[in-house]
């Protein structure tokens, strides 16, 4: 009779230790294996990005001006001699009489881009010309350097304009920096291309390089030209005229466009907390693997472009959200902005939406998760807090989660 009961004990035993064992996997088990379709605040983009980083198309490049163009007095042709050392060359300072016109809008955009220019170059010039463009630099103190991610809107296209038309160019800013900044900013583009193998908005945008260009990818985003690189610069002495010829490889990026997703997770109310999987904010699927955007290293400008190291692979996502992070907030009143529209809970029994004068009132349950989604232009109000958010909806989506 003890036997047997002590058989039992130990039985009883082996059980509960087996349960304790397997409590972990029974709480891992109840975390979700992916994102059900209700809890998805979706929307698509379409991106352009560089698949491969060393995956380029190379095309030669024989580039010469032309003899008739000036900067600051000094024919390209010449300058392009000096900075090939062809010829000693000497660089004229910036006159005090020289008049300044701070209010166009030229001529700021050009000198704010001139002095990031300096910025970023400075280490890479030669001392006579590192001399000279510093003192065109302190004569355009009342512009303030650049901090931080660095947007210079139309500078490519100014430059165009210098290439195709630079009297209109002039005759349209009236200031004499203008002539200063372009001789400068011209020379220091020549040290980085022959010297450094480095490409400047200035090189890239003269239309022999940009039609070259064009044939292989869209211009139109600064960021996907600016990635363009080249490879075995020469000077030239001679070139049919007698002038200087630059010679060189153009690698330029083999670019894919394809559609992310932007997602979140709207959540769930359980245990008298919210809790929802913070997933990466946007992802595409390619050969059976899944690949997350930092949007923050993309440039949308015409299109949205991404360079190689903005994308990863990522073990995180709506497909497979058992290496995502489960974030538990304590339950109260809240609105959530997600990638396509708001996940809101509280005490409030009434959405309000108000758009173009016109108003609809929406009659709701309090204390419930709801998924809202305003049209383009509308406002939301609920209690004191309004929502607005451009989702290029056509329709209102109040839904119960």
């Amino acid at each position: 009779m003890s036997t047997d009961r002590s058989i039992t004990i130990q039985l009883i035993t082996m059980i509960l230790i087996l349960l304790f064992a397997c409590l972990p996997l029974f709480t891992f088990g109840s975390h979700l294996s992916h994102l059900p379709a209700e809890r998805k605040a979706c929307k698509s983009e379409k991106i352009t990005y560089v698949p491969v980083e060393k995956d380029y198309y190379e095309e030669p490049i024989e580039l010469f001006f032309d003899s008739g163009l000036n900067f600051n007095h000094i024919p390209v042709t010449k300058i392009l001699k000096e900075e090939c050392g062809l010829i000693d060359k000497e660089i004229p300072s910036l006159s005090r009489r020289d008049k300044r016109s701070p209010f166009a809008r030229g001529i700021y955009r050009l000198s704010k881009y001139f002095i990031h220019f300096y910025q970023k170059s400075k280490k890479m010039l030669k001392p006579e010309l590192l001399r000279s463009v510093e003192k065109v630099v302190e004569k355009l103190n009342h512009i303030k350097p650049s901090t931080g991610k660095v947007k210079f809107a139309g500078i490519g296209k100014f430059f165009r304009e210098v290439w195709e038309n630079l009297e209109d160019v002039l005759r349209e800013e009236n200031d004499d920096h203008v002539n200063v900044i372009l001789e400068h900013t011209f020379r220091t583009s020549l040290q980085l291309l022959i010297h450094q193998n480095e490409t400047s908005e200035m090189i890239l945008n003269h239309p022999k390089i940009l039609d070259k260009i064009k044939k292989r990818i869209p211009v139109e985003n600064p960021a996907l030209l600016s990635s363009v690189r080249v490879s075995s610069v020469e000077c030239h002495p001679f070139h049919r005229d007698s002038q200087a010829v630059l010679y060189f490889k153009l690698r330029i990026p083999k670019v894919e466009r394809l559609t992310i997703e932007k997602c979140d997770d709207i959540g769930t109310i359980t245990e008298n907390s919210y809790q929802f999987y913070e997933i990466p904010t946007a992802t595409f699927k390619r050969n059976g693997h899944v690949f997350k955007v930092d949007l923050e290293k993309c440039v949308s400008d015409s299109f949205t472009f991404c360079p190689f190291d903005s994308i990863r692979p990522t073990d995180c996502s709506k497909e497979k959200l058992q290496h995502c992070n489960l974030k538990k907030e304590e339950l109260g009143n809240f609105s959530r902005e997600l990638q396509q529209g708001f996940a809101v809970y509280g005490d409030f029994k009434q959405i309000l939406m108000e758009k173009n004068e016109l108003q609809d009132l929406w009659l709701v349950k309090p204390r419930t998760l709801y998924h809202i989604i305003p049209q383009t232009n509308e406002t939301i109000t609920i209690g004191e807090k309004t929502l607005k958010q451009d989702t290029h909806s056509n329709v209102t989506v109040i839904r119960q989660v």
